[in-house]
């Protein structure tokens, strides 16, 4: 019983010992015999930039990492780590060329990655670790496509308006639909620090109720705008150097203004306007034509609701539902647009 239980327990501790231990990630390039226990890998910093022999070979590559419950994580064990896993591979010198430090938000041990060198420990020719080497983070910043750092966006399209008009029949609801739907162009401009997917910038929105159709019912014209204005966040990735997707939201004002005309005297009229809070949501997509011209296509929501308007000038039904908290003005749209971009640097 007492040496099943010592089973029991060494096992458990072994366990948490390979749990707790750093994660050894490697890809060989070239395969040599292993070197023994007690044979010296010579160890070179990138970032002290020290001289590497010149007729050092690459034998692969090797990562430290932390496997989600590292422990024990020193500079001095995770070199331990990587100089025996580059003695297993034939290896007698280990080049550093990212060192990752323990942080608050980050691992709280050192992660490490580098190349597995076999080198000639008589060569006296050397060369630069620094200028001859290159670091992931680097070989990553070679790979990514920037994003333009500033673009600016003229949008045009069909925007239709989220009210609900179930409740509507005959002709007033045939012409409160058409009044639902309309063109819609926008102007926005987003700016990308040295390129990076996140940025920010200003979107600028107008929608109007069908311009080229006369919207009349009981001899009464009507038109509808909305306007809206906001700072916006962004996401824009490029999956090839000309083709660029976004995911942009924001918030900012919202107004609207419905305009009421007598159909036989333009010049009378009355408004019913009113402004709130609202936000926007859109993904799109764009070709870049050249370094600075591009193409787009954009999908976007913008939404909001209204527990007051003003009227100026109309004389209301008294039986009309009043707008208020509990009977809310829909002012929400939907947008399907295409444009142009131009991309200032």
């Amino acid at each position: 019983m007492k040496n099943l239980l010592r089973l029991l327990v060494l096992t458990l501790l072994s366990g948490l010992m390979f749990s707790c231990a750093p994660k050894v990630i490697t890809n060989v390039l070239k395969s040599y015999p292993a070197l023994p226990d007690n044979e010296e890998v010579t160890i070179y910093e990138r970032e002290n930039d020290d001289p590497v022999p010149a007729s050092a070979e690459t034998i692969g590559n090797i990562a430290v990492v932390d496997n989600g419950a590292s422990v024990g994580g020193s500079y001095e064990k995770v070199i331990d780590l990587a100089a025996a896993e580059t003695r297993r591979n034939g290896g007698n010198g280990l080049l550093i060329t990212d060192h990752l430090r323990p942080s608050f938000w980050g691992s709280s041990i050192h992660q490490i990655a580098g190349l597995m060198l076999r080198v000639d420990t008589t060569d006296t020719d050397f060369v630069s670790s620094r200028e001859t080497y290159v670091s992931i983070r680097e070989e990553n910043e070679r790979k990514r496509i920037n994003i333009p750092a500033h673009t600016l966006m003229i949008n045009t399209g069909y925007g239709n308006l989220s009210g609900d008009t179930k409740n509507f029949s005959g002709a007033e609801k045939v012409m409160t639909d058409k009044l639902h739907r309309g063109i819609t162009w926008d102007a926005r401009y987003y700016y990308h620090h040295k390129g990076l997917p996140y940025g920010f910038g200003v979107v600028v929105s107008q929608f109007y109720s069908s311009p080229f159709e006369e919207l009349v019912y009981n001899n009464v014209k009507n038109n509808v705008r909305l306007d809206y204005a906001g700072v916006s966040l962004s996401w824009r990735s490029a999956f090839s150097p000309k083709w660029i997707g976004s995911l942009y939201f924001g918030i900012g004002y919202l107004g609207i203004m419905q305009k009421y005309s007598d159909a036989g005297n333009l010049s009378n009229y009355g408004t019913m306007t009113g402004s709130t809070v609202g936000s926007h949501l859109g993904v799109g997509f764009e070709y870049r034509i050249s370094g600075r011209i591009g193409i787009g296509v954009d999908l976007s929501a913008i939404s909001g609701y209204l527990t007051s308007v003003n009227y100026n000038n109309l004389t209301l039904d008294p039986s009309a539902p009043k707008i208020s908290s509990e009977n809310r003005l829909n002012a929400s749209r939907m947008n399907a647009t295409a444009g142009v971009r131009y991309y200032l640097k």
